[in-house]
Order: C-alpha cells, then sequence, then structure tokens
C-alpha cells in the first residue's frame, strides 16, 4: 500500500545538486537558533576579534596586490562578521584568511549586509566555501572558547 504522506510521482531521493542542510557537512547535530526563516540562524556566533585578510574574487587585483586587512567582529561555523574599512556591496564573494593564535582558516564568504560602525563598515557573511575538516575544527574551536571556566 502506498504511503499516503508521500506525494505521488515524486522519487524518493533528492537530485545530485541538491544543497540542503542534511548535505551540508556538520549540519546534522546543529540547532536553529532563533525561529524559522530568514531570521533564525543555524549557529550562535561568539564575539571574537582576531585578524582577517579578505579579497574579493571578482575584482581585478588592485596595484600594491588587492589583498585588504581587518579584523573579524563575531565568528560561528556558518559564517563571520568582520570590520573592514572598505564597503563592499551586498552579493560580494570574497576571499578570507583568518589568523588563530596558530591556526589559519581560508574560505570564502557572501556579503550578506553591512552596517557602519564609525569609519568602519561591519560586513556580516556567510561562507561558501569552507571545507567539513574546517568547519569541523571551528566549530569545536568556537565551543571550547565559548565554554564557561571554573
Amino acid at each position: 500500500m502506498a504511503d499516503p504522506k508521500k506525494s505521488q510521482g515524486k522519487p524518493d531521493t533528492e537530485p545530485a545538486d541538491y544543497t540542503g542542510p542534511e548535505r551540508r557537512s556538520g549540519m546534522e547535530q546543529a540547532t536553529r537558533v532563533g525561529g524559522a526563516g530568514a531570521g533564525g540562524r543555524l549557529y550562535q556566533r561568539v564575539r571574537i576579534q582576531v585578524p582577517v585578510v579578505n579579497r574579493p574574487l571578482r575584482e581585478p587585483a588592485a596595484p600594491g596586490g588587492g589583498s585588504r586587512r581587518g579584523a573579524t567582529y563575531n565568528l560561528a561555523p556558518g559564517g563571520l562578521g568582520m570590520l573592514l574599512e572598505a564597503e563592499f556591496p551586498v552579493g560580494t564573494i570574497m576571499e578570507v584568511l583568518v589568523r588563530f593564535e596558530q591556526d589559519l582558516l581560508a574560505a570564502d564568504v557572501q556579503v550578506v549586509s553591512v552596517i557602519p560602525q564609525g569609519s568602519l563598515f561591519l560586513h556580516n557573511c556567510r561562507f561558501t566555501r569552507l571545507g567539513a575538516a574546517d568547519r569541523d575544527w571551528l566549530t569545536e574551536y568556537l565551543r571550547i572558547r565559548d565554554r564557561p571556566h571554573p
């Protein structure tokens, strides 16, 4: 007998290009913070300030390199906020290098919002390229760092 909850004519498996949460590394155990929808977050952000170097990917290299320095404002396994001197439009794809004490995290991000902060701009970004091992390392780093100390 057919399962009435399944719609007729749809395959039981998702297409190969499906990018739902169950296909993203480390997302299986994640809990949404806040309500469902655009405002809900998949991860809790941790306030942390470490150096970050960024470079827009679709912009020709500027004389003198093209990389710009800034600092993280907050960080989560799903993205980061970074304070930069220059303002980049929402939708900009950037390559970022985040420097921790002994480690370097390389990823691509997409700017989702920009908020002026005095002479700087807070760019809230989501990771568009972050390897599974890097995401796992970052999740563990933030868990340990954010844990209450006795």
